[in-house]
């Protein structure tokens, strides 16, 4: 943490905003969101985090006195929301007053009529979730950190869950918002299913990771809990013919509250566990009963082998520990540490006919760089493809950054997209011109016209 006059004239403003209690000079942990060391990020190593103080605001107002205040003094805001962030979105790259929004969790209103639920940016998924539930409601996103991400925080990155399948990304979710803009100003959109009045503003909050503006709250879709819901689970031989089952779900337009089709390669020289398919379908009985057969006929005409019910059941019971477990460490103060040698992951979002051309390069560039891969698969949409490897020979950094860069510049060549669940942040920001090309310079000009201060989450998303 700095010490400075600077902070200090600061943090003496602020705690006349939200109260001394709610001031501190210490980031309190909120230094670092969960991009650990390890990762194939190049410099991560000497990073170091610039927070001015930490401030916890109670309302959308003392949000806005707290910008109005940081564009008065020229200091940097960043938002943090529960630190799950996979690429450094939260962190103060800069001189910033961080922004926690962990106060600010309250759920404001639940409509079982209109199927929609209001609530404060630091509302925690899980406890979102569990106030839905006396409704008859459930939150449609289900990410692996539901128990640790809040709402800001997965609106800022249109990130993806579980069930993204069939109800989409969080983004797709939002009905409306509240937010602080870079001079302190409060706007809000309308929170209705569909409008036709112009371009859509909440855009510029949903994937902005912070970068246009603070969500403060928002209003959700949410559904109605499933009257039944069917897993399946299936072995292929081969990869190839276990995506040939994906391609024909989704040829048939069913849509699986459950996707999760992977390949895994733990031992080095090892051929990889058959390909393995986990399918749920969730929703009315007679609905979820022509999904589950049309979907078992799909899988058994790819020489998909059943393995039965209990092994889909015990995937979805458990699809959230890894998450639990970096919940377990964030409570208990622990940063996330190297696993092993290090590993990173590509999270790509590829046209379908490319996919299995992806997969075989994948395959070639991880190997000739010294790295292992471990596992490949895909995620809700035949489109989204992930891999992920390791460093267990000691190849080093460099050879985990040039992995990820190489892989990642190759899906853009391929005319998909670099990632699809956890944005930007600082990781993959040298990569957004090769991403957007001269529409990057839209964005910036976006961006000066609404923050010409660039004091909005300063260093992310290379604006």
């Amino acid at each position: 943490m700095r010490e400075s006059a600077a902070a200090e004239q600061i943090t003496g403003r602020l705690a006349r905003i939200v109260g001394e209690a709610n001031v501190s000079e210490s980031a309190d942990g909120r230094q670092w969101d969960a991009l650990g060391p390890g990762r194939g990020f190049h410099g991560i190593e000497t990073l170091e985090p610039q927070p001015l103080c930490l401030v916890r605001p109670g309302t959308t107002e003392e949000v806005g006195a707290v910008v109005r205040l940081a564009a008065e003094r020229r200091a940097g805001v960043v938002p943090y929301g529960g630190g799950s962030g996979l690429m450094g979105g939260a962190v103060a790259v800069r001189p910033a007053v961080v922004v926690d929004m962990a106060r600010m969790n309250r759920v404001l209103a639940v409509s079982r009529v209109d199927q929609t639920a209001r609530a404060q940016a630091g509302v925690v998924l899980s406890d979102l979730d569990a106030a839905l539930e006396p409704e008859g409601l459930m939150l449609g996103h289900d990410p692996w950190t539901v128990s640790v991400a809040t709402v800001g925080g997965t609106i800022s990155t249109d990130s993806l869950g579980y069930r993204g399948g069939k109800y989409g990304s969080m983004g797709e979710q939002v009905l409306g918002l509240t937010a602080v803009v870079p001079d302190g100003n409060i706007i809000e959109t309308r929170p209705v299913w569909k409008s036709s009045v112009g371009p859509d503003l909440r855009r510029l909050f949903i994937g902005g990771e912070g970068c246009f503006g603070i969500v403060t709250e928002a209003t959700l879709r949410v559904f109605p809990k499933p009257e039944k819901r069917a897993l399946m689970a299936f072995e292929f031989a081969t990869f190839e013919a276990g995506f040939e089952a994906v391609l024909g779900v989704h040829a048939m337009g069913l849509a699986p509250a459950l996707l999760d089709f992977g390949e895994e390669f733990w031992q080095e020289g090892e051929k990889p566990v058959q390909a393995r398919l986990y399918l749920g379908f969730e929703g009315f009985a007679e609905g979820v009963g022509a999904e589950e057969g049309r979907a078992r006929r799909i899988c058994q005409s790819s020489s998909g082998r059943d393995v039965g019910e209990e092994e889909a059941r015990e995937f979805w019971e458990h699809r959230h520990d890894i998450g639990e477990r970096f919940a377990e460490r964030r409570r208990s103060g622990t940063r996330m540490q190297p696993f092993r040698g290090g590993f990173d992951y590509v999270h790509v979002s590829l046209p379908p006919s490319r996919v299995l051309q992806y997969r075989k390069r994948c395959r070639e560039v991880i190997p000739r760089r010294g790295l292992r891969l471990m596992e490949s698969g895909i995620w809700c949409h035949p489109g989204l493809f992930s891999a992920v490897f390791m460093d267990d020979g000691g190849a080093g950094p460099e050879a985990m950054s040039g992995a990820v860069d190489e892989l990642l510049r190759l899906a853009q060549e391929m005319g998909g997209s670099m990632e699809y669940c956890h944005g930007v942040g600082i990781r993959l920001a040298h990569l957004m011109a090769g991403e957007h090309g001269r529409s990057l310079e839209v964005l910036r000009a976006i961006k000066r016209a609404v923050d010409p201060l660039g004091i909005m989450n300063p260093g992310k998303l290379a604006l």
